[in-house]
């Protein structure tokens, strides 16, 4: 009994916390690992990449997004990018959902310089760890504008937030 009164209490208090973590005027910085796509090609070989994401909440629950991107492959194409994003929280559960651009550049054996112009919707889940730092595990879709079949791709990825007022 005691153990149940106790989880509904930290359950009520990561609540309370994500809650204020949400509000207008709150910034937020992420440092994310990506290629863990779920897409799988034997051209590419080893994969790693790294994102980087900053932004302040406009108003409650909607924060506005900057970031780059960087993707190294042994074999194929190592992209660099920039991207921007609108992100909705939905306070109660931690979920997310979020709907960004992205510009890559691409270079690489199979490709030489090429720059392309992506829509990239993403849904992801909020992990509090203490009352600033957290987990955030997402899955996220880039859709290329041109060259549909070529480019686009789902991926997976893992980063850790920070939230300051």
């Amino acid at each position: 009994m005691k153990k149940k009164i106790f989880l509904l209490m930290l359950t009520i208090m990561m609540v309370i916390s994500a809650h204020a973590q949400f509000e207008k005027d709150t910034w937020y910085f992420n440092a994310s690992v990506t290629g863990l796509n779920l897409s799988h090609s034997k051209n590419e070989g080893t994969r790693l990449g790294l994102e980087a994401m900053g932004g302040t909440f406009l108003s409650d629950d909607l924060a506005l997004m900057v970031g780059v991107k960087g993707d190294y492959r042994k074999y194929g194409i190592d992209e660099t990018g920039a991207l921007a994003q609108l992100r909705y929280y939905l306070e109660e559960s931690g979920f997310y959902g979020a709907l960004g651009v992205k510009l890559k550049y691409l270079s690489g054996d199979i490709v030489k310089n090429k720059t392309l112009f992506f829509i990239a919707p993403e849904a992801g889940y909020t992990f509090f760890l203490g009352r600033n730092l957290t987990i955030e595990p997402a899955l996220y879709y880039d859709l290329a504008t041109t060259d549909f079949s070529d480019w686009s791709k789902f991926g997976f990825k893992i980063g850790f937030g920070f939230y300051f007022k």
